[in-house]
């Protein structure tokens, strides 16, 4: 009965959002250009219209179910859907291998600096995990990326066009995420501190390595699958960062471009401004951090955590 009630709460937290997503990117936003005087002078006006915003919705909507598409996009004879089957691959590429370092080596090392808390090593340990928390994410990109450029000039690192291409942008994608888990997984050991059967197992001689890795890492896990959700979304917000610097073209990066920033007006409105496409990424943004949550899921199932 608990997980029906969970699985409702879920799909009924993912239509308010999934609701609440409509009715921003269809929010009208076409001013209106007009020309006074003997000068001829551009004078732009902005009137906001409840009947206009009803018609964006209706319009759209309707053009889902007739068309059984979520629009067409500034290229012509291209719908979102064909961006997407372009675009969104591109950023599995990097996701998959990134959410498996931050997963695997942000574990390993908050195990780490759980155990070297209190020695010399804390400062590899902790102070390290802190360091690249607070570093600003766009700063580490690009302070990285330069640094590959200027030492491997030969090698195309950043070239989709090379199989090996996404390996240094999935690295720099799971580099926050990766110590967002180690802090996680240090905090969660440290909770088990004082446990009665801590103190059971270190009275019968068992070393601290042992009973961190078979009794303590346990418990602790219910914790860190408890925020795979929350890996995903900060994979996501690296990923619109690192695609967006470096010129990766994955659907972050199309969704800067489809969200049209700029000055420049055409007929009174926003010249690149796509909202199908906005709508479009923005579903997948959303599946991904639904798959992270059904496989924490999985996990608590496998592992028998309640």
């Amino acid at each position: 009965m608990n997980i029906v009630r969970v699985i409702l709460k879920n799909l009924l937290l993912y239509a308010v959002i999934i609701a609440g997503l409509f009715l921003v990117v269809l929010f009208p936003r076409n001013p209106v250009l007009s020309v006074s005087g003997k000068a001829l002078t551009v004078q732009m006006e902005y009137h906001f219209s409840w009947q206009e915003y009803k018609e964006n919705i209706t319009t759209y909507i309707q053009h889902i179910w007739d068309k059984k598409s979520l629009g067409g996009t500034k290229h012509e004879r291209l719908t979102v859907e064909d961006e997407l089957k372009r675009f969104v691959p591109n950023s599995l590429r990097l996701l998959l291998p990134a959410f498996s370092l931050s997963l695997l080596i942000g574990i390993g090392k908050g195990i780490f600096d759980y155990r070297n808390r209190s020695n010399k090593k804390r400062i590899i340990g902790h102070g390290f995990t802190w360091l690249l928390q607070s570093i600003p994410d766009f700063f580490l990109v690009i302070s990285i990326q330069w640094l590959v450029i200027f030492t491997f000039p030969t090698l195309r690192l950043f070239s989709q066009t090379n199989w090996y291409g996404f390996i240094v942008p999935a690295i720099l994608i799971s580099i926050y995420p990766m110590m967002y888990m180690a802090r996680i997984t240090s905090d969660a050991l440290a909770n088990e501190e004082g446990q009665y059967y801590i103190q059971v197992a270190q009275s019968k001689g068992f070393p601290m390595s042992k009973v961190i890795n078979k009794h303590m890492f346990r418990n602790a896990m219910k914790t860190v699958i408890n925020h795979m959700t929350s890996l995903m979304i900060h994979l996501l917000s690296s990923l619109i960062i690192v695609e967006y610097l470096i010129g990766y073209e994955g659907m972050a990066y199309r969704l800067i471009t489809a969200l049209g920033f700029g000055l420049g007006f055409h007929m009174g409105a926003f010249r690149n401004f796509e909202p199908g496409m906005i709508i479009g990424i923005s579903l997948c943004f959303l599946l991904f951090v639904i798959i992270a949550q059904v496989l924490g899921f999985i996990m608590k199932r496998s592992l028998r955590i309640p």
